[in-house]
């Protein structure tokens, strides 16, 4: 069980998850809950894979899209052809071993020519995030996230995605919220990466996972957004004061 958030940026993809994992021997028993030091895998400095579900499956679908990647199978200008690529891969491995449908989710960020992409995978139909429809949650936290990234749109984007501050500081305020709301198997500390061009300034897409110090820039400034809207209640407090009356006239 988990959440995971991914945002299509004007400059990048920003890609974040809580960091709890879940103990069973199914999605309807469960044990335990453990803290999971890296739920995001980055693969060659390049590309980027977040999973919901099964352990195991997660495993195995890194190393698909390890070996996709390594055989520079998935260096194509048409982002559509590489989910296909990766969704075919997909269905064939878990089916080679009767796995469920549903019982595993992934966002993908990889480069495509030059544009840094998002890709989901529900039920290992793969769907490209674009400039229109540009984010996605996935986990058992998906109930509180989808409903926070509308917030965020509505209060933050308008109808234009985010730069990637700004969509980092999206991501983290729906997983800190999302952590403190789903009712269970989603945990901080929150984990996040980001694909963008690297700080070489070379033109070249590359992957890194964000430091501790970035983060907490980024929860202080959650932190002060939700801050800021709390004192919203004076304002309303002030319009429904009853007006004192006017001053008689001479």
């Amino acid at each position: 069980m988990t959440l995971i958030v991914g945002i299509r940026c004007t400059d990048g993809v920003v890609v974040g998850t809580d960091s709890a994992m879940t103990f069973g021997s199914g999605q309807d028993f469960h044990t335990i809950e453990q803290p999971l030091r890296q739920k995001i895998d980055i693969i060659g400095d390049r590309v980027i894979v977040a999973g919901t579900g099964q352990f195991g499956l997660g495993q195995r679908f890194v190393d698909i899209v390890k070996r996709h990647w390594t055989k520079k199978e998935l260096r194509t200008d048409n982002i559509v052809d590489v989910g296909r690529i990766l969704a075919k891969s997909a269905v064939e491995d878990f089916a080679s071993t009767k796995v469920a449908q549903g019982s595993y989710g992934a966002l993908v960020a990889l480069p495509c020519g030059q544009e840094a992409e998002l890709v989901g995978f529900c039920n290992f139909q793969p769907e490209v995030k674009t400039k229109d429809y540009w984010y996605a949650s996935m986990g058992s936290g998906q109930l509180v996230a989808d409903p926070l990234l509308g917030f965020m749109r509505t209060a933050f984007w308008g109808d234009e995605p985010p730069n990637r501050q700004d969509g980092i500081f999206a991501a983290t305020m729906v997983l800190k919220l999302g952590c403190e709301m789903a009712p269970e198997g989603v945990a901080e500390p929150i984990q996040m990466a980001v694909l963008s061009l690297d700080r070489d300034n070379k033109g070249k897409l590359s992957a890194r996972r964000l430091e501790e110090g970035e983060l907490d820039e980024h929860r202080g400034n959650v932190e002060d957004a939700i801050k800021y809207f709390g004192k919203y209640r004076n304002i309303l407090h002030d319009r429904s004061a009853p007006k004192p009356p006017d001053a008689p006239s001479d």
